[in-house]
């Protein structure tokens, strides 16, 4: 989803204290990007979605911001692919465009990205937040960039010309917004979780195995590489994409059929280390307890390309890294799906919770601002296991945007709400999670 901000009010907060500054409205034209792309900007929709005009929450599909400026830093860019099949003579990057610039749509991103030739289209500006992650927190810090494609058919869609102008995209952008580039901060959607339990089945896995972060990661001029020696209690993934072809079923129509052998960016997990052992699962996409499967958009048994984790075991030609609460084992010879990395980790004496976003206590919101049921901090359906080790790869004080629609006139509009609480970003299984700093102890 995208937000745009033509008007805002910035809120900078010590803690839940408010003090607003306005922001005089804007509009933009020229798109931001390098002057080596063809690029141009295209608004998506900052409108009503439809005639009840009386509801501030009824419209799409970003919020105006001004990033960094109101405390907001852009600390990510999320990858995407646009998933819209092509139909009736309309390519999946012209629908992207066009359902950006439907109010009823209620998503967005801050770019498209043409597959053919490159071409980079601007939607919302990066100083306005976009509806595109399906995580407040995630979009609030963030810029989000669609890519043409449908992640089953990655490898005819991902072209060298996708790569390359994406990739010089992200290299603008990462210097403007001083984000560093490792795969801590540049990320899949695949790598954001939902924010709720009643939603977090919802979460979407794109760009998909046959995005070559390797190769991306090398276009932005940070290769995936060791940052560790032997000793090092952690591990990146990095197997050999074009070699590593492994086994893939597309299950989006009965019955499953085999997808044909491609390279592909991830290794699969196993519950032993051994090759005849069942692949992990998670209770979040196999609800019934079932073991992880082939189908490409099972996330729960796949450990990606440049994540890094905290290392669990080693038995021979096998590693083991803690995941998803399970010590998952992965065939790893000679150490060649993997690199030694320098990271910080952190475990708990007890079972303790993972939340979703990071979010302010409904103590911590002012008096103006009417809280939002949905905003109650409460943990997602995963924890964190006594004695577990996983690796931090950010830190949050907790945090929310508040932003209705600018023509409803609203009390207290864009106001960045901050509380007092602490929370580390974790590398937790396919996705990062957050968890109150108070519950854990480094390693």
């Amino acid at each position: 989803m995208t937000f745009t901000a033509r008007s805002l009010i910035a809120a900078v907060f010590a803690l839940a204290i408010t003090a607003a500054v306005p922001v005089a409205a804007h509009a933009q034209e020229a798109p931001e990007c390098p002057a080596n792309l063809d690029c141009r900007f295209v608004p998506a929709a900052y409108d009503w979605s439809s005639t009840d005009h009386g509801n501030p929450n009824n419209y799409g599909n970003y919020d105006p911001a001004n990033r960094p400026g109101d405390g907001q830093q852009i600390r990510y860019i999320v990858i995407h692919d646009t998933e819209s099949l092509p139909g009736s003579g309309v390519s999946p990057y012209d629908q992207a465009i066009a359902t950006f610039q439907k109010p009823a749509s209620g998503s967005s991103a801050h770019y498209v990205i043409r597959s053919s030739d490159g071409q980079v289209t601007q939607m919302v500006p990066t100083e306005d937040v976009a509806w595109h992650a399906g995580n407040w927190t995630m979009n609030e810090h963030s810029i989000g960039i669609e890519h043409e494609g449908i992640a089953t058919q990655g490898g005819t869609w991902y072209t060298e010309q996708m790569y390359r102008a994406s990739a010089d995209l992200v290299k603008f952008l990462a210097a403007k917004y001083h984000i560093p580039l490792d795969r801590e901060h540049i990320l899949g959607h695949e790598d954001v979780s939902r924010e709720r339990t009643s939603n977090f089945a919802a979460a979407h896995w794109d760009p998909g195995p046959y995005w070559d972060w390797a190769h991306y990661m090398d276009l932005l001029g940070a290769p995936i590489k060791a940052t560790g020696g032997p000793a090092s209690q952690a591990v990146t993934i990095k197997p050999d994409y074009a070699t590593n072809q492994p086994e893939l079923t597309d299950c989006t129509k009965s019955p499953c059929t085999p997808l044909p052998a491609h390279g592909a960016n991830f290794v699969y997990l196993h519950t032993a280390p051994d090759a005849a052992s069942p692949l992990i699962t998670d209770s979040v996409v196999h609800p019934d307890g079932s073991a992880g499967t082939t189908a490409i958009d099972d996330w729960s048994d796949k450990a990606v390309a440049g994540r890094t984790y905290a290392l669990a075991g080693q038995q021979g030609d096998w590693t083991a890294i803690w995941y998803g609460g399970k010590q998952a084992w992965f065939e790893n010879p000679g150490h060649r799906a993997t690199v030694p990395a320098r990271a910080q980790r952190v475990t708990a004496a007890t079972s303790v919770p993972l939340y979703g976003r990071a979010f302010p206590e409904q103590s911590e919101y002012p008096a103006e601002i009417p809280f939002d049921p949905i905003w109650t901090v409460g943990a997602i359906p995963w924890t964190l296991p006594a004695g577990q080790s996983y690796v931090v790869t950010g830190e949050f004080r907790a945090e929310n945007y508040y932003a209705r629609f600018d023509p409803a006139d609203v009390p207290a509009n864009h106001t960045l709400v901050t509380g007092g609480t602490k929370y580390l970003q974790l590398s937790y299984n396919h996705r990062v999670v957050y968890v109150k700093a108070s519950d854990v102890q480094p390693c």
